[in-house]
């Protein structure tokens, strides 16, 4: 399950992903960092949905 702590982690892992490599992470490496973060839970498909939001939200460009 998707947490609070966990989808901040996530935020700041891409925009430290972002920074050091001045590029996007994809959908896959964020969703392999979030299932290393959650270790014993298989993600649900609303969970994988989530996971692309952020990185929507993340990587728009203002």
């Amino acid at each position: 399950m998707l947490t609070t702590k966990i989808t901040y982690a996530l935020s700041d892992w891409i925009r430290e992903w972002r920074k050091c490599r001045k590029e996007n992470p994809s959908l896959d490496d964020c969703i392999k960092f979030t299932e290393w973060k959650i270790e014993n839970y298989d993600l649900t498909d609303g969970d994988r949905m989530i996971i692309e939001s952020i990185l929507l939200y993340e990587t728009e460009e203002t």
